[in-house]
């Protein structure tokens, strides 16, 4: 499977610190033209889409661009462009044709996660539509007629709906939110509820819903998306740290781990039975975001192995993401 992101597509067997690279697979990093309403082009690479902006790898390094900005992105690749058309889709509440053109960009590239993760949201969305009725800006101006009815103040009314969702989402899923810098992360937890049993903890970061980033929003707006809608599946993804040690041996031959560079990034490809990955929590499938603070984005194994060899006092701290399943109810 050729992979857009130019990765290197090698494994890195850690147990006895043998490393046995595979092979390489390379494309173009800068495939994508971003067109700007101003009417200049910036080439490069989309990395990452938010709410509000997308970050975009340049050969000058990565910049935010922000989406008011942007009039139009060609993507190289076909399977980007479906997901393109289906996101366009999806922002018009035009459910069908969204999942419709996530599954082509699916038969594109079968191994496009954002695109699985964003037609389960997409059929999640549909199914809640169609027996609830339209949400969104719908939803908000019934709201400012309700305060309006009860005599109250639009910004007075807001804050007790949030407060009242903040509730049904501790009652619901057993979890209560906090924002710190761009991302809300979870401050507190009820036991024998699914956020719990779904493995999340606290200090967790929550970075996407199905597929869709949740950095730059607030509580109340991550709130809304964990609630809504109600008797459905969904795709979490958290991102937490991981404090290491070695044992036996310094260096990657004692954490037991072997990782590989993958798709979306360095990955977690098996964990050595009660080896520091494995009592720390560490999982199969696991996406290496940092590495004793330093990015993995485009470190080759060759430079993951030297950043693990030189901690200092053989301690490491692992960024990690994970993707985990709840249900609201």
């Amino acid at each position: 499977m050729e992979s857009r992101r130019g990765f290197f597509l090698r494994y890195l067997w850690i147990l006895g610190g043998c490393v046995f690279p595979s092979f390489f697979i390379g494309v173009d990093l800068f495939a994508d033209t971003v067109m700007l309403k101003n009417g200049k082009a910036i080439k490069g690479l989309v990395v990452e889409k938010h709410v509000d902006r997308i970050i975009l790898s340049t050969e000058r390094g990565e910049i935010p661009v922000l989406l008011s900005g942007i009039r139009n992105i060609e993507y190289d690749d076909a399977e980007q462009n479906f997901f393109a058309i289906a996101k366009a889709y999806e922002s018009e509440q035009k459910y069908g044709e969204a999942l419709a053109f996530y599954e082509k960009a699916l038969q594109a590239n079968p191994d496009y996660d954002e695109a699985r993760k964003a037609a389960a949201g997409v059929q999640n969305r549909f199914w809640a539509a169609s027996v609830r009725g339209p949400a969104g800006e719908i939803e908000k101006k019934q709201a400012l007629y309700d305060a309006w009815e009860y005599g109250q103040s639009p910004e007075d009314f807001f804050k007790k709906k949030a407060m009242e969702d903040s509730s049904a989402l501790r009652d619901g899923l057993g979890v209560v939110l906090e924002k710190k810098g761009d991302w809300v992360l979870v401050r507190a937890l009820e036991t024998k509820r699914p956020a719990t049993a779904a493995g999340l903890r606290i200090d967790d970061k929550l970075t996407a819903i199905d597929g869709e980033s949740l950095r730059y929003l607030g509580t109340d707006v991550v709130t809304k998306k964990l609630l809504e809608p109600r008797f459905s599946n969904f795709t979490l993804e958290i991102e937490r740290v991981y404090e290491l040690s070695p044992l036996g041996g310094q260096g990657l031959g004692g954490l037991g781990l072997e990782l590989k560079i993958d798709y979306p990034g360095l990955t977690v490809h098996q964990v050595k039975p009660d080896s520091p990955v494995d009592l720390a929590g560490l999982k199969p499938g696991d996406l290496i975001v940092k590495i004793n603070g330093e990015s993995t984005r485009y470190l080759p194994m060759k430079k993951v192995s030297a950043l693990v060899d030189s901690a200092p006092q053989g301690r490491y701290t692992f960024l990690a993401r994970r993707t985990v399943l709840l249900s609201r109810r």
